[in-house]
């Protein structure tokens, strides 16, 4: 319990607009614990996405997905980073993934659960899942 305990911080900074602080908690995080869940992973591609470092996102989230591959969060930031970079057909297969998991899952819907505190990063991310051809 403790660990979940500790990566809460890192999921408030990550919607707080503080992506850098948690970068550097869930890398101090990874050190301590080399065996760490893949939640770790998680927090560390969606902080990389928000500080615009989406070949990094792209690594870690795909880190994830060796692990759980219908893990839907991280193909929908995959689709936002493949599409950040202009890399269309790797935006086009991430969401074919994302209606293979989740068929319900629509950009209005994600829109009024996502709790940024910054609208602005919000409509970020909408449009890149846009251009990658959610809907």
């Amino acid at each position: 319990m403790r660990i979940f305990t500790f990566m809460r911080p890192l999921y408030i900074l990550n919607f707080a607009g503080r992506p850098k602080e948690s970068i550097e908690l869930v890398k101090r995080a990874m050190r301590l614990n080399p065996i760490y869940p893949a939640f770790y992973l998680w927090e560390l591609g969606h902080a990389y996405f928000l500080t615009d470092r989406y070949e990094e996102a792209i690594e870690t989230l795909n880190r994830i997905l060796d692990r759980n591959f219908d893990f839907m969060p991280a193909h929908l930031l995959l689709a936002a980073s493949y599409s950040k970079l202009a890399r269309e057909e790797e935006a086009q297969a991430e969401v074919a993934e994302i209606e293979r998991l989740s068929p319900q899952v629509s950009l209005e819907g994600l829109r009024q659960r996502l709790p940024y505190k910054d609208q602005e990063v919000l409509e970020r991310l909408y449009d890149s899942m846009r251009k990658a051809g959610l809907k």
